[in-house]
């Protein structure tokens, strides 16, 4: 039943973009446009303001009132829509997968990353990024290291805050959400007074986000020298609430100089369990961080504009697993010069710049054994070894692009070097060439590197540790076959070498290779000006050698008193996420006061694959159906009122965890009173 309805959402898909292809519209040498794209524009693909079509990357936009009425809370959320995304759930949030490849994108906010440069999994896309503030999200998908340093691997997601010319006045809202009794408030100010503007918003929320409870309470002795006796380790105790503080300040002098800043503190307690689930356990992740950014600009001429930008950043990272706390800081100090010039009559357009980077971890927690194997009662003398380590790098980076229109052509070279105090050097490049034979038709054809940076153990081991490296080839068609019908098709493939993934409990794989290709197809269709339609669709498919790992299995003192370690070679396949993603999205205007929305998302089964794992437990497919409104106005002017109700189904489906299988939380309820003055 599952295949013949996928079968028949799959051809109902392929069709949609061919429905009207016999109605024809003149050349009428205007450039082509997607349904709103003449609102929509984007700066990360270039570095200067551009509509996605015209950008030499595969990119979109997503504005703020397009995931305000699609009841989409959170950048995971807006993301899980996108082709090429997926986000895998885990106890602890979702692991971003783009395009085949997990810990893969770089985000940022207001052009400044959030994630951690070591601890890869470490993605700020849930309730710890609130929504109140941002105006849109920008995306590539495809390497950008060349415009972005390293980590920029398999793309990149810029969150756009508000400023005071986007909003003026006060906004505020109150949620309220089952299971967990979620509650959250926020508050946004804007104003602009010609001269300058500002904009501050806050943010809060609070809510049980994990129901089960743990059974293994007790661990870690207090004087860390061996595990508490296996008789006073288990017990029962719940996970707790989480809450979450996020807020985002803004000024503009002029058009030529803004001071921004953002604060944030997120707690996160979650239950984890063995592949067993006999033994389950609570951690907790808090992460406390913030960044004050500059920006300046200056016109020397009508070709030539120089900007300078810099920021300090700090990401103050804590662990508690079970008993034990484990600590972590990075600061980053950036700086960075750009100068774009006009050239050949405007046809062309040079950047170059450079940029400085010095960052600076501290107490890198590094794992050399595999936790779980240590909590069961046989072992009552070891404990699981962890090193702490202190890192710092400081990075030069000069780099160009320069783009030129040639008729119907455009073309875009672009060039990086990297060089690196603790990691080996590094060149990047990117081409583009963009082709509009008509004003119906575009096409684009990309290729460019980036590199990822290493893990802390890499830092550890190696002197300069090499960089793991992408390389990519994409291909774009697009068709505006109707002003309200728009169809996009996209081959892609990627290459991967020195690649190396990580248990953040068990090490480190040895060095690897991939290739990865697949298609990503996008439609939109407006049948009537109430009702916009969009499906997505990716197909993956990878090839390449098992992961191969050689981790600590157990130790044993001899009689002597020395200790003797026993090391394990496993290996398991590559986790490329689910191999077929479908999303088929509607939002339909009943009057100019009352909206709909439904959004229906498929996504292939998964295997669980963890370092240790023998047997690789498979997930079945998901079909998941979430749906949800917005009533304005409701009783008083600037009062709206939402609603929106996750896995409408109620489909308990499994997806896999950490070491076992996660059952889904089930139908789930969010209700949203906003009011505007």
């Amino acid at each position: 039943m599952k295949k013949s309805i996928s079968f028949t959402m799959l051809v109902f898909f392929l069709s949609l973009p061919f429905a009207a292809a016999a109605e024809v519209y003149p050349d009428d040498g205007t450039m082509l446009m997607f349904v709103g794209e003449d609102i929509e524009l984007l700066s990360i693909a270039s570095r200067r303001e551009e509509t996605p079509a015209r950008a030499p990357a595969v990119a979109n936009v997503v504005r703020r009132e397009e995931f305000m009425q699609r009841g989409q809370s959170t950048v995971s959320s807006i993301l899980q829509s996108m082709p090429g995304f997926h986000m895998a759930g885990k106890e602890w949030g979702h692991r971003p997968y783009l395009r085949g490849m997990p810990d893969s994108v770089m985000f940022l906010y207001d052009t400044v990353p959030i994630g951690s440069e070591l601890s890869k999994y470490l993605h700020p896309i849930d309730q710890e990024l609130s929504l109140a503030a941002v105006k849109q999200l920008e995306i590539v998908r495809g390497p950008s290291s060349v415009l972005w340093g390293p980590d920029a691997f398999a793309g990149v997601v810029n969150i756009t805050p508000l400023s005071g010319k986007d909003f003026q006045g006060a906004e505020t809202g109150i949620t309220y959400g089952e299971p967990g009794r979620q509650r959250g408030a926020y508050l946004n100010l804007g104003q602009d007074y010609g001269l300058w503007d500002g904009f501050i918003s806050l943010s809060f929320r609070q809510g049980e986000e994990d129901s089960t409870r743990a059974n293994l309470i007790n661990f870690f002795d207090n004087d860390g020298s061996r595990p508490v006796p296996p008789e006073r380790r288990m017990g029962s105790r719940k996970a707790g609430e989480a809450h979450y503080l996020d807020a985002y300040a803004r000024l503009n002098l002029g058009k030529n100089f803004s001071l921004s800043g953002r604060l944030t503190d997120s707690f996160h307690p979650y239950i984890i369990s063995n592949h067993r689930d006999d033994l389950r356990w609570r951690e907790t992740t808090r992460i406390g961080s913030g960044y004050i950014k500059m920006d300046a600009d200056h016109d020397i001429s009508l070709e030539t504009k120089i900007r300078l930008s810099g920021y300090f950043s700090r990401m103050t990272p804590e662990n508690e697993i079970i008993d034990k706390t484990v600590k972590q800081r990075e600061d980053t100090y950036y700086a960075e010069l750009l100068m774009d010039r006009s050239m050949f009559d405007a046809r062309g357009l040079l950047t170059a710049g450079t940029s400085f980077k010095h960052k600076k971890i501290d107490d890198a927690p590094i794992w050399d054994s595999y936790i779980p194997g240590y909590l069961g009662p046989d072992n009552k003398s070891f404990l699981p070894g962890l090193t702490t380590s202190n890192f710092s790098n400081r990075s030069w980076s000069p780099f160009v692009q320069y783009s030129h229109k040639l008729g119907d052509f455009d073309f875009m070279l672009g060039l990086r070097h990297d060089f690196h105090e603790e990691y080996k050097d590094n060149l990047s490049y990117s081409s583009a060439l963009l082709w509009t034979p008509l004003s119906r038709w575009a096409f684009k054809l990309l290729y460019g590197t980036a590199y990822r940076t290493p893990f802390a153990r890499q830092l550890l081991d190696d002197e300069k540790p090499d960089m793991e490296k992408s390389e990519n080839i994409s291909l774009q068609a697009a068709w505006n076959l109707r002003q309200n019908l728009s169809f996009t098709g996209t081959l892609f493939y990627n290459r991967l070498s020195n690649h190396i993934m990580e248990d953040p409990y068990a090490g480190l794989s040895q060095s690897n290779r991939q290739d990865i290709y697949g298609l990503e197809l996008e439609a939109n269709y407006n049948p009537w000006d109430i009702l916009d339609l969009r499906a997505g669709l990716t197909l993956l498919q990878n090839k390449g050698p098992d992961e191969k790992y050689r981790y600590l299995e157990y130790s044993y003192r001899r009689p002597d008193g020395t200790i003797v370690h026993v090391y394990k070679n496993l290996r398991h396949p590559f986790d490329p996420g689910p191999k077929v993603m479908l999303d088929l999205m509607g939002t339909w205007s009943l009057t100019d006061r009352l909206s709909l929305f439904t959004h229906l998302e498929y996504y292939s089964s998964r295997k669980l694959i963890y370092a240790w794992a023998e047997d690789h437990e498979k997930a079945s497919d998901v079909w998941m159906l979430n749906v949800g409104g917005t009533y304005r106005d409701f009783l008083t002017q600037g009062l709206d009122v939402s609603l929106k109700v996750r896995n409408l189904m109620d489909n308990r489906f499994h997806t896999p965890g950490t070491y076992s299988m996660m059952k889904d939380k089930g139908i789930s309820g969010e209700l949203t009173l906003r009011y505007v003055f």
